[in-house]
């Protein structure tokens, strides 16, 4: 605990050393430690007996305190990573790398991290992979996920009862080896396989699966539109339950291979931190920093290949340097693996706000602002896709004219006003959202930007502040699913942001893409959605994101699966 409260400590004072001295107020440290000036004033002093730092107190009431260290800060960072590294102490390694110390000083080390955090293969034969996250898990509740990673996490803890092929573009069997729908649509009737086991060995069956639905009826409109139709749940035996609509949906088999729709025990209350399900990995561990997933070995399909997989959450300067990987002194240069990412940036607007964002003018004055071959030249981006859809193969390049900017600003009576711009707490968020700020100045638009987190996404507390906001819109691998789902639940921004008009319309659209047998057909309505959506500037698409994963060469089978992460079932290191 000392050492962590000590290189916590040197992190946040860091930049205003000079010659390892620095001043700081004792408020500072009771704000990181989260203790009381007595405490602080405690631990200052045991550092020093550990000949640490020398503490000066501030002399007078208000003056700053003075410390000087006895070493540089980069060589007790090195010093301390060699020492986890020979202890085998991660956890320990971990704590350090989520402080925010210099990228330089990862990069120097990376090979020491790269043999700590990477593939192992420990004296009882586990093949265990370490991964690095950047932030933390905010909710792994079904009912509730709403952010990519976490729902990816989803589908290595749990299962729907059907699964989605991508390739193909059909409904497979999955817990349910065989369903059939009746000619109205309206009567869905699922076979269960037998012997299908929780994680906590119970085995699944027809109880199971109503409490699921039932719950996620009874739960957030974030996941519960996938249920709303259903009015009554049939158990015709462990292993048959026949479920009821109130009307024609051949759309609901979709529903059932939603993995926010996986099927949790009836006689066991979810707990995320407990987490019970049937999927290929099982919850090991989870804390605040760390989440170890496990093999299944009594999944009902094919077992993961890797025993063990241990995400630690660290710095984004250590994951920028150091990423998926294993140790070998004979290929140590990692791979990468490119792909388009299944969804889309953008900038929004609040429509519950009533100022200049409901006039039409300036929304159009802000798509002509935001160019994104403009943002990308100034940026130095090298790979990107620039989006005018949700999915990369409908996108096209839109015009941007600034030339027409402040005609329409003086159109639509914008008089300087400073609006209140958000966006995500990333340095990448960070550089667009400048970017953006700096050229809006250009024409007299003023922005107050408003970092936020994924926490503060979640909660919603923020949006009677918004006026814009820059987000993302990342699909599963089924994107007509995804589309649904964009509009209708109620933790996203469409549903949040939108005027009522929009959504009203927007929402009849989708009716009739829930009837559409033929995905062509929904394309076409997708399309149209997207059309309505360009013409009246509800949102502006900047682009679809092209992510690279970086991994060691000897990491085989690597795969994209939802969300555009890995597919850990696949993963294999040969030995």
């Amino acid at each position: 605990m000392l050492d962590q409260r000590y290189f916590t400590m040197r992190a946040h004072l860091y930049e205003r050393e000079h010659n390892q001295i620095c001043t700081f107020k004792l408020q500072e440290l009771e704000d990181i430690w989260y203790c009381s000036t007595k405490n602080v004033k405690r631990i200052l002093h045991e550092l020093e007996a550990q000949e640490r730092l020398v503490y000066q107190p501030g002399r007078g009431r208000g003056n700053p305190s003075t410390l000087q260290f006895l070493s540089p800060f980069q060589s007790e960072v090195d010093h301390y990573v060699k020492n986890c590294l020979h202890y085998d102490q991660l956890d320990k390694a971990a704590q350090l790398l989520r402080l925010p110390i210099p990228k330089s000083w990862i990069a120097k080390s990376s090979s020491d991290i790269r043999k700590m955090f990477g593939y192992q293969s420990d004296t009882a034969s586990k093949d265990i992979l370490h991964a690095f996250i950047t932030r933390d898990v905010m909710t792994l509740d079904p009912l509730r996920v709403a952010i990519s990673f976490e729902a990816h996490l989803l589908e290595q803890l749990g299962d729907a009862l059907l699964t989605y092929d991508a390739q193909h573009d059909v409904i497979r069997p999955h817990i349910a080896h065989r369903y059939e729908v009746d000619e109205t649509y309206q009567v869905w009737t699922f076979h269960l396989r037998k012997s299908v086991q929780f994680h906590h060995r119970e085995e699944l069956t027809s109880r199971d699966v109503e409490a699921t639905l039932i719950r996620v009826q009874q739960g957030p409109i974030s996941t519960s539109w996938m249920t709303q139709e259903i009015v009554n749940i049939e158990c015709q035996g462990p292993y048959k339950i026949v479920i009821t609509l109130s009307k024609p949906n051949p759309f609901f088999a979709r529903y059932m291979a939603s993995s926010n729709l996986c099927i949790l025990p009836a006689d066991t209350p979810f707990d995320e931190y407990e987490w019970i399900g049937t999927g290929p990995f099982f919850m090991k561990e989870r804390t605040e920093h760390k989440l170890v997933l496990e093999a299944f070995d009594s999944y009902f399909k094919e077992r993961p290949l890797l025993d063990e997989v241990h995400f630690y959450k660290v710095s984004p300067e250590v994951a920028d340097v150091v990423n998926f990987t294993i140790d070998s002194p004979d290929l140590s240069e990692p791979q990468s693996k490119h792909e388009i990412e299944t969804g889309f940036r953008f900038l929004t607007f609040n429509f519950q706000q009533d100022n200049i964002v409901q006039q039409p003018d300036f929304r159009e004055a802000i798509f002509h602002l935001l160019d994104m071959n403009k943002m990308a030249k100034a940026l130095q981006w090298e790979n990107w896709v620039e989006a005018s859809s949700f999915m990369a193969h409908r996108s096209e390049h839109l015009p941007k004219d600034s030339q027409r900017i402040p005609h329409l600003l003086k159109k639509a009576g914008y008089k300087g006003e400073t609006l209140r711009l958000y966006h995500l707490n990333f340095e990448r968020a960070k550089r667009e959202v400048d970017w953006f700020a700096d050229e809006a100045r250009k024409y007299g638009i003023s922005f107050e930007l408003h970092p936020f987190t994924f926490k503060d996404f979640y909660e919603k507390n923020m949006d009677p502040m918004i006026d814009l906001i820059f987000m993302g819109e990342v699909s599963s691998l089924d994107p007509h699913l995804s589309f649904l789902g964009a509009f209708y639940n109620d933790t996203l921004l469409f549903r949040r942001m939108f005027p009522e008009n929009a959504l009203t319309w927007i929402d009849a659209e989708l009716e009739e893409l829930k009837k559409q047998m033929d995905a062509s057909a929904r394309e076409a309505i997708m399309a149209r959605v997207e059309a309505y959506i360009r013409n009246h500037n509800l949102l502006i698409f900047q682009h679809h994101p092209v992510k690279t994963r970086t991994f060691h060469p000897l990491i085989q089978n690597v795969e994209f699966q939802s969300f555009g992460h890995f597919d850990l079932t696949k993963l294999w290191i040969p030995n």
